[in-house]
């Protein structure tokens, strides 16, 4: 009986200790929190954000530089330049020509694209060296006028190209790297990407274009070209008539009617088309 009763003064019996202690260490599980997965730590998280957010702006560099627009080392190069032997500013051939084909385009225009890449540069190797047929481009503000500044920008940087008699491969050069309509995509850093890989003097160039002074001519090209009128671009006009056509027009098309205006001007036709020359992409002319 004595032990009993010690027991009992010492907290019970051995089975009511082990019961007790089974309890609380229950009671401590209970009172503890289970570890926190590694997905659900806040460090996990912060970092896993941390790249998303990193791969989006490397998205977002990577299109933006596919796009067109950047310095001179991600400027396109075209696959083909307009001949320019004869070439003065924004014109090809001598001045007193008897046929003239004006090109009323925007540089921001898919069809000024396709007929600059192709049929326009068929025409220029055909008929230059006649000395008979001078070709002028005029840099119009067509799409986004007076809202959109791409367009404009993008003629003023080739005028300014052509005070140094640069006006063609300019030309060429901002239709290898055109974008999307009004994206922004004729940056100032691709616009001087561009006069560097031409060899520009630079500091003239940026004279001239921060002095807005072709900014005036493009607005003034592009006030013109409501009196032709151009309902489109390009608009294609061979001594005074405008070429009508839903499609950009080839270049046989078009030597059709240059050789029909030679021969009203008593100058006689061309000669034959080279077999080199080919059709240009069927893509419907700009609104």
């Amino acid at each position: 009986m004595s032990n009993r009763s010690s027991n009992s003064g010492s907290g019970g019996t051995r089975r009511d200790r082990r019961e007790a202690a089974r309890r609380d260490s229950r009671l401590r599980s209970a009172a503890t929190p289970r570890p926190q997965p590694l997905w659900q730590s806040p460090v996990f998280l912060m970092t896993v954000g941390a790249i998303a957010v990193a791969a989006v702006l490397i998205g977002f560099v990577v299109l933006s530089n596919n796009k067109g627009g950047g310095g001179s080392a991600t400027v396109q190069v075209p696959l083909a330049f307009t001949p320019t032997a004869g070439a003065n500013g924004p014109s090809i051939g001598p001045d007193n020509a008897p046929v003239t084909v004006e090109v009323w385009s925007d540089f921001q225009c898919p069809a000024c694209d396709a007929f600059a890449k192709s049929t326009l540069i068929d025409l220029v190797k055909k008929y230059e060296p006649t000395g008979k047929v001078r070709f002028v481009d005029h840099a119009i503000w067509f799409i986004g006028a007076g809202q959109n500044e791409d367009s404009l920008n993008a003629g003023a940087a080739a005028e300014c190209a052509g005070e140094q008699n640069q006006y063609w491969p300019y030309h060429d050069y901002l239709f290898a790297n055109q974008g999307k309509e009004n994206s922004g995509w004729p940056t100032r850093s691709l616009l001087d990407g561009i006069a560097t890989k031409i060899g520009l003097d630079m500091t003239k160039f940026a004279a001239c274009y921060d002095g807005g002074g072709q900014q005036t001519t493009v607005k003034d090209n592009t006030a013109l070209a409501a009196k032709v009128p151009v309902k489109g671009t390009p608009t294609i006009v061979i001594n005074g008539t405008p070429y009508e056509s839903q499609y950009v027009p080839t270049a046989d098309q078009i030597s059709a009617e240059i050789d029909k205006a030679l021969a009203a001007a008593g100058a006689g036709a061309s000669p034959a088309a080279s077999s080199s020359a080919s059709p240009a992409a069927s893509a419907s002319a700009a609104p």
